[in-house]
């Protein structure tokens, strides 16, 4: 079973196996991005990258994040006093 992003940024919260499956989901971007890079500075910076990774989903509030239909609103009021 394919889960999301999302539900498993929500488990990486307690459980370790669902955080290596995000650094996995992200790792083609990451070799993307190093392999604009030096060929000796590849694997620092692609552990730098995965510790910042770690640091951005450990403090990243899951509660708290809007769904679709929030942002729609929001982007709706927003528009409405910007005119």
């Amino acid at each position: 079973m394919r889960d999301s992003l999302y539900t498993l940024v929500k488990r990486s919260k307690t459980d370790v196996q669902s955080m290596n499956r995000v650094i996995e989901m992200f790792s083609p971007k990451i070799l993307s991005s190093l392999n604009q890079t030096n060929h000796q500075d590849r694997e620092d910076l692609s552990q730098e990258i995965k510790m910042k990774l770690l640091l951005c989903i450990k403090n990243f509030d899951v509660e708290n994040t809007p769904g679709y239909f929030q942002v729609m609103e929001q982007l709706k009021e927003r528009d409405v006093t910007q005119r």
